[in-house]
């Protein structure tokens, strides 16, 4: 029983020969494929451009890989006689809405503030356990990190008005939208001043985990956060512990001749 999202459906080996005296030209050769026991080898077909699986239409429960048809894919049998489709990557029978990060929070990862601020909190802190909480004081001191640090970051709004910007000025119309331009850029900034706000759950569940790392390492976050929280480690332990739920989901995907025996 799988619980999480579907893989990429990269079941490639490939090596990389030289074909040229000064390296600069190469050749990438496939030399072997990945199977899983079932038969069916998880690559995503190269006619496929999109991820392996995507739904047609709202009302259609059947994830199919962009224009493939379920009946037009290959069957596969697991060990157990579940059915299984080949078109590329791993399909999980429970599906767990996968996280998206908003901007702000892709550049304080990419910028390593909630790490650097975990690092210097602790120094500072030293008697802070794994089982801290974040509270309102550790927040606000991140904010002022952030201040001291003049982090800066662009929003999806602030560069598409940047786009449009660079269109006007080719235009050679500048001067005909300048007004217009600055009365955007400051309600975009005004915007950006609340993205913290709006982002507060994901920001205190950062700082929790790099300062729990910087505590006790990987292990901790997985035994203080990870275990205790994630999405998917919660939904495969109600799994276990429903026996009827998970023999019914077993079943489900059986073959008619496997599930008789």
């Amino acid at each position: 029983m799988i619980v999480g999202n579907t893989t990429f459906g990269k079941g490639l080996v490939q090596q990389i020969y030289p074909i040229s005296n000064d390296d600069s030209l190469v050749l990438k050769l496939t030399t072997a494929k990945y199977y899983v026991p079932s038969g069916r080898c998880i690559q995503k077909p190269d006619r496929q451009g999109k991820h392996p699986m995507a739904i047609d239409n709202e009302e259609d429960s059947i994830r199919v890989s962009d224009s493939m048809e379920v009946a037009n894919r290959e069957v596969f049998y697991t060990n157990g006689g579940r059915i299984v489709y080949g078109g590329g990557g791993i399909v999980p029978d429970i599906e767990i809405d996968r996280e998206t990060w908003k901007p702000i929070e892709i550049n304080l990862e990419r910028k390593s503030m909630f790490f650097d601020f975990a690092v210097e909190y602790v120094t500072k802190h030293p008697e802070t356990k794994p089982d801290f909480v974040v509270n309102d004081q550790l927040v606000n001191d991140f904010r002022q990190y952030l201040k001291d640090k003049k982090f800066e970051y662009k929003s999806t709004l602030q560069a598409s008005l940047e786009t449009m910007e660079k269109s006007v000025k080719q235009e050679g119309k500048d001067s005909l939208f300048e007004n217009s331009f600055k009365a955007m850029a400051a309600l975009i900034d005004r915007e950006k001043q609340a993205d913290f706000d709006r982002s507060l759950d994901y920001i205190k569940r950062a700082i929790r985990r790099e300062i729990v790392s910087a505590i006790s390492g990987e292990r901790g976050v997985y035994e203080q956060i990870v275990l205790r929280t994630d999405k998917t480690v919660q939904k495969a332990l109600s799994i276990l512990q429903a026996p009827k739920e998970y023999s019914k989901l077993i079943t489900e995907g059986q073959h008619p001749d496997h599930a008789k025996n």
